[in-house]
C-alpha cells in the first residue's frame, strides 16, 4: 500500500495545487504566494510595529524568537506595507541581509547594504541604475567583489552586471569613510528619486540569521563587537534596522554595551509561536492562493488534527511542522482523495523516522530492540534499567546502545535524578511513538495481512 518516495516529487496537481503549499522558505515580496495575502495573525506586532515606524524618524529595534517561529516573515510583510501601502513609504530589500562571519564589520555591512539596494532597483526599476550616483555605488561593490573573488564566486553574492562608462576611474581602496559617504548617499537618493512612482521617507534595513551567529563558539563576542563599530551608522536619520535573533539577542548582544544599548529600543519585540488555528489557517490561505486555474477547490493533504498534533510535537515551530507534512505525504504513494487522518499520518511520519535511521546507521538487532524499547516507553529511560532488563553490562550499555542514538539524535538526556541521567527520544524522533500506537488502528482498516506494517521486524 505504501512505498518511500522522494518528497520533492510529490504531485501537487492531485491536490488541486499548482505548488507546494508547505514551502519553509518565509514569505517575501515577489514570492510564488502574495505576502500580503498570505500573512495570517500577528495583529498585536503588526500594531507596535506601525506605532513605532510612524512615531520615529530612525529606529533600531531587535525581534527575537525561537527558530522557525516566524520571524523574519514578520519583516517582510512589514516592510511590504511600509513600502507600498503607509502614508509614509519606506523603501526596502525584498531579500534579508543575512548576518554572518564575513559581513560583521562596518565595511562589509555598509557594502552589503549598497548591493542589496543595487538588486532591488534593478528589480524594481533598472533604468535608474544609470543615474550617476547609482553608478558609482555600483562601482563601489564591483570594486569590492574584485577584492574578494575566488574562483569567481563573489563573497557577497549581488551578481551584478551593470553597464558602465569607462570613464569612471575605479577607487584605490573602499575606506570606511568613503562607504559611509556612499551609505548617506544611498539614503538621500532613496528620499529624493521617485521610484517605481513612489516617492520614499525613508529605508529599512532587515537583517536575519543572528540564531546561527551566537550558536557559534565566538558568535557572542563577534556580535558584539560588531553592533559597537556600527553604532554611528545606526543612528543614520531615515534608517529603520530591523536586527532579528534568538531570543538572548537583545540581552546578551545589545545589552552587553551600555553605548550601543541607548540607541536601541529599550526592549526586543518577543515573537511566540502562532497559536494551531492560526497555523491552520495560514496552510488553508496558501493553498488558496495556490489553487490550480483548472479546479472547483482543492483537496488538504492533511486534517487540521495532523497539524496540531505536530505543533505539540515542535512547541509550534511552524517550519517544523512544514518539514514534517512533507515527510509524510514523500511517504504516501496512491492518489488521495482526502485528507490523510491523524492515525495514518502519523504512522507515515514514525515510517519515515525509521527509515532515516535504517539509511544513517545500520542497527543490529539488538540495538533495534532498545530503540523499540525507548519508543513503547511512557517513561524516560536509564542506562542501568535497560542494562537490568536487557541483561547487558551497564558500560556496554553505555558505549553499544546509547552512543550511537545519541551521536545521531535520536535520543538525548531529558532529565537528572540524583545525578543518574535519564533518556528519552528527540522530538524529531518521537513519531517512533505514534509509529507502534498508530499502526495497530491503521492495520485493521487494511484488507490483506501481507500489508501490514511492521517496520521493527
Amino acid at each position: 500500500m505504501y512505498e518511500v518516495l522522494d518528497m520533492n516529487c510529490i504531485n501537487w496537481q492531485q491536490f488541486g495545487l499548482r505548488k507546494n503549499p508547505y514551502d519553509t522558505l518565509p514569505l517575501i515580496e515577489g514570492g510564488d504566494i502574495s505576502i500580503d495575502k498570505a500573512f495570517v495573525g500577528r495583529n498585536s506586532e503588526k500594531k507596535f510595529l506601525d506605532s513605532l515606524f510612524e512615531s520615529n524618524d530612525r529606529i533600531c529595534l531587535t525581534i527575537c524568537g525561537d527558530v522557525g517561529v516566524g520571524k523574519t516573515s514578520l519583516a517582510n510583510f512589514h516592510k511590504f506595507l511600509w513600502k507600498y501601502t503607509k502614508n509614509k513609504p519606506l523603501f526596502s530589500f525584498r531579500r534579508e541581509i543575512e548576518a554572518s562571519a564575513d559581513i560583521l564589520n562596518k565595511k562589509n555591512f555598509l557594502i552589503e547594504i549598497i548591493g542589496s539596494f543595487l538588486r532591488e532597483i534593478r528589480l524594481l526599476q533598472p533604468d535608474l541604475l544609470n543615474e550617476e550616483v547609482l553608478k558609482k555605488l555600483s562601482q563601489i561593490v564591483d570594486f569590492s567583489q574584485t577584492m574578494m573573488l575566488s574562483g569567481g564566486v563573489s563573497a557577497f553574492g549581488f551578481g551584478l552586471d551593470i553597464g558602465r562608462e569607462k570613464s569612471i576611474t575605479p577607487p584605490n581602496q573602499l575606506s570606511v569613510t568613503l562607504l559611509e559617504e556612499c551609505f548617506i548617499n544611498l539614503v538621500d537618493f532613496v528620499k529624493s528619486h521617485n521610484i517605481k512612482g513612489l516617492k520614499y521617507s525613508g529605508l529599512v534595513v532587515h537583517v536575519n540569521n543572528f540564531d546561527i551567529i551566537l550558536a557559534n563558539e565566538n558568535g557572542l563576542e563577534m556580535a558584539i563587537n560588531f553592533f559597537n563599530e556600527i553604532r554611528d551608522i545606526l543612528q543614520t536619520p531615515n534608517v529603520y534596522f530591523l536586527f532579528l535573533g534568538p531570543r538572548n539577542l537583545f540581552k546578551d548582544v545589545i545589552g552587553a554595551r551600555q553605548r550601543v544599548k541607548s540607541i536601541f529600543y529599550p526592549t526586543p519585540l518577543l515573537i511566540n509561536p502562532l497559536s494551531k488555528t492560526e497555523i491552520a489557517k495560514a496552510f488553508e490561505e496558501r493553498m488558496q492562493l495556490l489553487k490550480s486555474d483548472d479546479v472547483v477547490d482543492y483537496i488538504k493533504p492533511v486534517e487540521d488534527e495532523v497539524i496540531y498534533k505536530i505543533y505539540d510535537l515542535y512547541n509550534g515551530d511552524i517550519r517544523s511542522i512544514m518539514t514534517s507534512v512533507m515527510d509524510i505525504l514523500g511517504q504516501y504513494s496512491e492518489k488521495l482523495s482526502k485528507p490523510l487522518t491523524v492515525n495514518e499520518a502519523m504512522l507515515l511520519l514514525g515510517k519515515e523516522r525509521w527509515e532515516k535511521i535504517e539509511n544513517v546507521m545500520k542497527l543490529t538487532t539488538e540495538q533495534k530492540v532498545i530503540l523499540k524499547y525507548f519508543a513503547g516507553s511512557e517513561k524516560w529511560i536509564s542506562q542501568k534499567e535497560i542494562s537490568g532488563i536487557f541483561k547487558k553490562a551497564q558500560s556496554n550499555v553505555s558505549g553499544y546502545y546509547f552512543k550511537p542514538l545519541k551521536d545521531n539524535g535520536i535520543i538525548e538526556e531529558k532529565e537528572r535524578i540524583e545525578k543518574i541521567p535519564y533518556y528519552g527520544l528527540t522530538a524529531d524522533y518521537m513519531p517512533l511513538k505514534w509509529l507502534i500506537a498508530s499502526q495497530e488502528e491503521v492495520n485493521k482498516s487494511v484488507s490483506s495481512k501481507s500489508e501490514q506494517l511492521d517496520l521493527f521486524k
